[in-house]
């Protein structure tokens, strides 16, 4: 890691491919994600056949919080590295999913990771202080597996485009075409973001199951709202909102 490093960050508003210091349990972290998601199937049929709601909690949400492999490879040491030099230590993980795509699977819109802001403040999507997202590759993930691709820049203000649109959407305007930037990873390489980056994953073309996972970063301190997502990793409820959380210390801390 070097000045570029943080200059790509601060111009792209992505940092990397790096590589992670440990690769060793890379397959058992990607089979536990292979079981998570076959139990999310299973939720998804029981709803179908019965045309109920699922009231079960998304078993891909958070299981860094109980499953050691997962929780392991925030502190892998190149990682937390990273993390240090690019955002700071005052920081702990919100939120954590993982994404399998496989035949069938379609493209996922374009979209932004800043769920909320502070509290019930509004969303403040150039504010590049605070919400970051980490993202690692548990397989490949090249062009024909369902790609990621980012908008160059789009954390900050582009001239002629206009960031007052829904959080998802479908097709790039023109104006920012050609900022539209593909981010293949192997298999142990993650890349650091902004959370209000733009980016999406496109449909599974061919090859292998790939499967990657996705770390939300605040600052301590930082109020999650319930509407967002209640703290899944703990802390304090705040007296003047009774359903609103935070958090006050450490680096990437859990409960």
């Amino acid at each position: 890691m070097s000045e570029g490093f943080l200059n790509q960050l601060a111009s792209d508003g992505v940092a990397g491919p790096l590589a992670l210091a440990d690769k060793s349990k890379l397959d058992q972290a990607r089979d536990a994600v292979f079981a998570l998601k076959a139990r999310r199937r299973a939720q998804l049929q029981r709803e179908r056949e019965t045309g109920t709601t699922n009231t079960e909690p998304n078993p891909l949400l958070d299981r860094h919080l109980d499953i050691p492999v997962l929780h392991d490879l925030y502190f892998d040491a190149n990682l937390q590295a990273a993390v240090k030099l690019a955002f700071g230590t005052n920081l702990f993980v919100w939120r954590t999913n993982f994404f399998v795509k496989s035949d069938g699977t379609g493209q996922n819109k374009w979209h932004h990771d800043r769920h909320f802001e502070n509290g019930r403040e509004p969303i403040s999507l150039y504010d590049t202080s605070n919400h970051f997202t980490i993202t690692i590759a548990l397989t490949d993930i090249d062009l024909d597996q369902g790609r990621l691709e980012y908008v160059r820049g789009s954390h900050k203000e582009i001239e002629g485009f206009d960031r007052d649109i829904p959080r998802h959407f479908l097709e790039a305007p023109a104006v920012i075409e050609d900022r539209v930037t593909p981010m293949p990873l192997k298999r142990g390489e993650f890349v650091l973001m902004h959370s209000s980056l733009l980016h999406r994953s496109l449909a599974f073309d061919k090859g292998a199951r790939r499967v990657s996972m996705a770390a939300r970063l605040a600052r301590n301190g930082t109020a999650i709202p319930e509407y967002g997502s209640i703290n899944p990793a703990g802390g304090k409820q705040s007296v003047a909102e009774p359903n609103v959380y935070y958090r006050e210390t450490g680096i990437m801390q859990f409960n």
